[in-house]
């Protein structure tokens, strides 16, 4: 009878790229968001900003009408929203496979 190391395969872990910041727009959005903030702090503390391309391109104070506002210019392109806050909220979303409880 054959042992089992004999049957066992074994495989290389794959080798799967790091997004460097340089190489993703949202990434780089969302640095120079926080490169920004203490200034955004000083005239739009409390409110919702969109950064795209590094540049704020809309206020609001909410996220509904910040995200309603840049879908209609950006249709196709992701954008960096964020709260201007010192105390960043962390947001939690249930994947759809587990469902909600």
């Amino acid at each position: 009878m054959p042992e089992i190391q004999d049957q066992v395969q074994v495989f290389e872990a794959p080798q799967l790229p790091i997004p460097k910041i340089e190489d993703d727009p949202w990434l780089r959005d969302e640095q120079a968001f926080f490169f920004m903030l203490p200034e955004l702090l000083k005239t739009l503390r409390g409110k919702w900003v969109a950064v795209h391309n590094g540049q704020v391109v809309d206020v609001g104070d909410s996220v509904r009408d910040v995200l309603l506002r840049v879908r209609e210019r950006f249709p196709k392109t992701e954008v960096y929203i964020q709260l201007v806050d010192e105390n960043l909220p962390v947001i939690k979303m249930r994947s759809p496979r587990k469902g909600w409880r």
